[in-house]
């Protein structure tokens, strides 16, 4: 905005040059500024580089269309949408089946435990899937003896070959094998009768039952319908179907697209480390952050996790979020000092408009000079009263598309942009978030 010069701005670039130390960015902007349509620009740079952005839990859909534009997949998940079964192996489990197949190959270069790691780290998921959306239904931590007879159940339904990698278990047949109880499941529970066993399973039973058509719906009831494809150019998990008040259902959903997001990651590392594709790499975009991090118990560690070994996962971190005041509203203090922290361990930060008292918190992190916090806070004001939206004359608040950007914390000026949208992505309306207003827009231009 000084100069008028382009700026060549993602995070990936600017760990590559040096410049920041980490690929991860943090958004801040008050609602309607654009955030979303500055993400979708750089994610759309990730995808001509040959980077795969993933939106884990697209909670208002706003990425869509940009995804079905770069030929990618989106995947939509509510009540009658489709299934997601938690004991689905994901893209992870879908590629035991091919390290099977090069199983002497990779013993003979010194790689032979990747198999059995990629098995353990499918059923580690299973397990934690399962436990979570229990505990999640209970409104309290889940047994741990119950636990136990989880990932033993499971083991025993693989051994037993009634399911493969290709045909994983669904809730209703780790409920049946539990109901039926193995000698060997009896013996791990101390069940020494009919009565002992029933006490053991009882609750564990109808907790999973609950699962297959309760508060959420039908959507555990079966094979999961749209696996993530680990080589599509974008995935887009849209859950803006699920109604906004479903607190149990959109926690339940949001866990179960994080960890098909993080199997699908897993499955391209394992492939690459064993040699038999390339090295991808991945883009992460959490728009709506507070939603996301509220969703569930165990969200913020999960997003935590993957602030903290993003490089090492050859992941690109993208946070977005209204105002502090979102991550103050997070249920427990752990989980907002947490949450706080993401800012700190970010790449780079960009903010776009915000008011004076949320500059004030940002100052505690960032060193802002006077003349940077005054354009920030002059972007967070309204479009001027006199000029009408009708008669053709469209009101742009001065911040709408203005954003400034910090690539670091000691002090080095920001860098003040304003985003420019090209003829196509007017034309096919990529970022256009008013489409249910049009009507009442055409009605006031009369």
């Amino acid at each position: 905005m000084t100069t008028g010069a382009e700026v060549c701005c993602d995070p990936l670039s600017w760990f590559r040059e040096g410049i920041i130390s980490n690929p991860s960015c943090f958004v801040l902007s008050l609602p309607g500024l654009g955030k979303s349509t500055l993400i979708r620009k750089m994610l759309m740079g990730h995808v001509a580089q040959g980077h795969t952005p993933i939106m884990a839990g697209d909670i208002k859909g706003e990425y869509v269309g940009f995804t079905k534009q770069v030929g990618g997949q989106v995947i939509t998940i509510g009540h009658g949408l489709g299934h997601l079964n938690p004991l689905d192996v994901g893209a992870l489990g879908r590629v035991i089946p091919m390290l099977e197949t090069h199983q002497e190959k990779l013993e003979a270069e010194g790689k032979g435990e990747l198999l059995e790691r990629a098995k353990e780290q499918v059923h580690g998921r299973q397990v934690t899937m399962v436990t979570t959306l229990v505990g999640l239904g209970r409104g309290e931590r889940i047994r741990d003896y119950e636990v136990m007879l989880i990932s033993a159940a499971l083991r025993e339904l693989y051994d037993s070959h009634q399911v493969d990698w290709l045909n994983p278990p669904v809730l209703s047949d780790l409920i049946t094998l539990l109901e039926r109880g193995s000698d060997h499941l009896r013996t791990l529970a101390r069940a020494r009768d009919d009565e002992a066993w029933n006490d053991r399973v009882d609750d564990l039973v109808l907790s999973l039952n609950a699962l297959l058509d309760g508060q959420t719906g039908q959507i555990f009831s079966g094979q999961t319908t749209t696996p993530i494809e680990v080589d599509s150019t974008a995935v887009c998990i849209d859950v803006s179907a699920i109604d906004r008040g479903d607190s149990a259902m959109k926690a339940a959903v949001m866990m179960a697209c994080w960890s098909a997001a993080f199997g699908a990651i897993e499955a391209a590392h394992m492939l690459s480390d064993a040699g038999l594709t390339g090295q991808r790499i991945f883009a992460v975009a959490t728009d709506e952050m507070w939603q996301v991090l509220s969703s569930a118990p165990g969200m913020v560690a999960q997003v935590d996790g993957l602030t903290r070994l993003n490089r090492t996962d050859a992941t690109v971190l993208y946070m977005i979020t209204h105002t502090f005041k979102d991550l103050e509203a997070l249920p427990t203090e752990e989980d907002r000092k947490t949450a706080m922290g993401f800012i700190e361990r970010a790449g780079m930060v960009i903010t776009g408009g915000l008011p004076t008292s949320e500059l004030d918190i940002l100052s505690t992190r960032l060193s802002f000079t006077p003349a940077e916090g005054q354009m920030i806070t002059s972007w967070s004001t309204g479009a001027p009263p006199k000029r009408s939206r009708t008669r053709g004359a469209r009101a742009t608040p001065p911040g709408r598309g203005r954003f400034m950007i910090k690539p670091s914390k000691d002090g080095s000026p920001g860098i003040p942009v304003q985003t420019i949208l090209m003829p196509s992505e007017i034309e096919h309306r990529m970022h256009d978030t008013n489409v249910r207003f049009d009507d009442f827009f055409r009605a006031g231009d009369a």
